[in-house]
C-alpha cells in the first residue's frame, strides 16, 4: 500500500466512525508515526484536494477522499474475506500485503470462484 492509501485509509477509518473530522494527532496515533510524518502526509492529501481542513476542529476527507477511502476499505474487506474462504492463515496481514497489487475486478471474480 502507498503511504498516500495508507492514510488516506486510516483517515476514512478514523472519520467514517462517528466524528466527521479527525486530527494529525489521531492519525499518527492510529498509524504509529510521529506528528511531523502524519503532518507531512495531511498536507500532500491537502495539496491533492482529497482532505479538507476544518478550522479548530482539525480536517476531513472530500468528497474525492471519501469516495477514494471507501473504494480502499471496501477492496480490503473483500480481500480480507476472500481470504478466510482459503482458510489463509492471518487474513487481515495477507489482503494488506496484496492491496495495492490487486483491482478490485480481480477480488471479485476470486471471490466469486470461491462461492
Amino acid at each position: 500500500m502507498s503511504e498516500k492509501q495508507k492514510y488516506l485509509k486510516a483517515i476514512y477509518n478514523l472519520t467514517s466512525s462517528g466524528e466527521e473530522t479527525t486530527t494529525t494527532k489521531q492519525v499518527s496515533e492510529n498509524l504509529g508515526v510521529s506528528g511531523a510524518s502524519a503532518s507531512e502526509a495531511v498536507q500532500k492529501l491537502e495539496d491533492d484536494k482529497l482532505v479538507c481542513r476544518v478550522p479548530y476542529k482539525g480536517f476531513t476527507l472530500s468528497p474525492p477522499g471519501k469516495k477514494l477511502g471507501e473504494e480502499l476499505e471496501q477492496k480490503n474487506q473483500k480481500l480480507e474475506t476472500m481470504f478466510r474462504k482459503a482458510e489463509v492463515e492471518n487474513p487481515e496481514a495477507e489482503a494488506q500485503k496484496v492491496e495495492t497489487h490487486i483491482s478490485i475486478e480481480a477480488v471479485e471474480k476470486i471471490l466469486d470462484k470461491l462461492d
